[in-house]
């Protein structure tokens, strides 16, 4: 059996999970429910993403050459416009952040990319220890951001965002750790 790249026809799951996911954003903008988060946290919003992480885990399998990474200039860019614009959708609120889910993995997929490249051997040790406390991660983050919102107050999304996400992955990591110690895990 030959290796091959993957063809448009091998990707109708994503095209069609992505329909689904624009048809129902599409929908509770429509009717005005988009801005309740048990409405626009709903599956059916993130389920093209799903989707395309299984069908690029799929080809990574069986034809892990077919996947290449970009140049660090188009990263650099790509980085840029999709952080750009996903910052533009979450202040602007409303549909503009139902439909921000394309920017946003641009954005950070070429961010995290950027890395990757730049500190390979750094940057595989930091993921594999992430992923022992991706859960406790999940967990804990928007507890810990609607904390440190209220504990410190600012205008200044940069130093928020910093110390969330500093501070909620330090948390993931003494709950894993407790968790651990108290053998539930």
């Amino acid at each position: 059996m030959a290796n091959h790249a993957p063809t448009a026809s091998q990707g109708g799951g994503v095209v069609l999970a992505l329909i689904i996911s624009l048809l129902y954003g599409l929908f509770i903008t429509i009717i005005g429910i988009n801005d309740q988060r048990i409405w626009n946290s709903f599956f059916l919003q993130y389920l093209w993403e799903f989707v395309l992480g299984m069908k690029l885990a799929e080809i990574y399998y069986k034809t892990p050459e077919t996947l290449k990474i970009p140049s660090l200039k188009f990263l650099f860019v790509t980085s840029g416009i999709g952080i750009l614009l996903t910052g533009i959708a979450g202040i602007k609120g409303g549909w503009f952040k139902v439909f921000n889910d394309i920017p946003s993995l641009l954005g950070y997929v070429s961010t995290l990319l950027i890395t990757y490249k730049t500190f390979p051997k750094i940057w595989r040790r930091f993921i594999l220890f992430t992923n022992k406390i991706s859960y406790e991660w999940y967990l804990v983050h928007i507890l810990v951001f609607a904390c440190c919102a209220k504990l410190f107050p600012t205008n200044n999304i940069l130093f928020s965002a910093t110390i969330s996400l500093i501070s909620s992955y330090l948390i993931a990591y003494l709950y894993s750790r407790i968790l651990k110690i108290t053998h539930i895990k």
